[in-house]
């Protein structure tokens, strides 16, 4: 029996173990792929933000450029009353740089630190024909963000607005974003311009992109690889169907081994009367139906027993029993 309950209690453990571990294994694939719908839906907003942002900034512009004094200036083309308007635009933008306005025919560059750079009048340039996407450019302390527009008149382009601001809100708005387990990035081209969450890799391969609408900026998003750690409640839950088993086997155990002892006691008992015929009638209680029908078994190959030891036997005819009775009328002698 003990082999018996410990073959028992080894299957229902093994079983336990096996359905913890693969249910452990199933919700860890839905909780992946659930981390992996959170970090794209960061992403996704977090690329809203920086878009509604922009956003904002060229419909500031887009009302700038329409502007009668502006328009004033740039069709004068006096260089005082150029700066003068640029100055007065300034005061519209909060947290801009310098705000420029360029005559189709671009002169001298003034690259003071605070001032823009060469790749800003590359971008300048290139809006006389194309409407550019905002772009960081600079170096070090001189990097900013840059925003042109067209300035046109009777569908003529006529010059160009360049607006530079300080690209850390970038970054503000990528770390506000922040998730444990989710590393966050704003790329522009191969340049990592902001990024939360931890090392980002420039790789495009290392993740996935949500494109930002109204720039040619991308958030690159990916989910971290996380150490191993033991989760002591999965655990818990695993381990405690198990203690409960095999108490419940040890306990069927203790409690099967009693009945059968007990049921073996009375067994030997009503064999011993049974055999030196001292049957105390039903004093024989068992608890397994088996030992009570083992017990009636041997009654009735007792009763058989005894009844052929006392059957009688049949016996032999003797001389003495047969009696011949003859009379003088059983001899007629007139019949001869």
């Amino acid at each position: 029996m003990v082999k018996l309950f410990s073959w028992l209690a080894g299957f229902v453990v093994v079983l336990i173990l096996f359905v913890g571990v693969g249910v452990k294994l199933l919700t860890s694939a839905d909780v992946s792929n659930a981390q992996q719908e959170a970090a794209a839906a960061i992403a996704k907003g977090t690329a809203l933000v920086v878009s509604g942002n922009i956003e904002q900034i060229n419909r500031t512009l887009d009302k700038m450029v329409q502007d009668p004094e502006v328009l004033t200036a740039v069709v004068t083309g006096n260089s005082v009353a150029l700066n003068t308007t640029s100055r007065m635009l300034e005061k519209y933008l909060p947290g801009v740089k310098k705000v420029s306005l360029f005559l189709p025919e671009i002169g001298e560059l003034d690259i003071s630190p605070t001032q823009i750079g060469f790749a800003d009048l590359d971008m300048v340039r290139e809006t006389l024909t194309t409407q550019q996407f905002p772009s960081v450019q600079g170096e070090k302390n001189d990097r900013h963000l840059a925003i042109t527009r067209k300035i046109t008149l009777n569908g003529k382009t006529i010059g160009v607005i360049l607006a530079a601001f300080p690209y850390e809100f970038l970054n503000k708005i990528v770390l506000a974003s922040a998730n444990q387990g989710v590393s966050v990035g704003l790329m522009q081209g191969p340049v990592l311009l902001a990024s939360t969450g931890g090392a980002m890799a420039v790789d495009e391969s290392n993740g996935q992109g949500v494109n930002v609408p109204g720039t040619g900026w991308v958030i690159q998003y990916q989910k971290l690889e996380q150490d191993i750690d033991i989760d002591f409640s999965v655990v818990a839950c695993i381990l405690l169907p198990v203690f409960f088993a095999l108490l419940a086997c040890f306990s069927g155990f203790r409690y099967m081994s009693n009945l059968l002892s007990g049921d073996l006691q009375n067994l030997m008992k009503a064999f011993k009367d049974l055999m030196t015929h001292s049957l105390q009638g039903g004093n024989y209680p068992f608890k397994l139906n088996e030992m009570s029908a083992l017990f009636s078994n041997l009654m009735q190959f007792k009763r058989v027993l005894d009844h052929g030891d006392t059957a009688e036997r049949p016996q032999k005819p003797q001389a003495d029993d047969f009696t011949l009775n003859v009379s003088d009328d059983d001899f007629d002698l007139d019949m001869f």
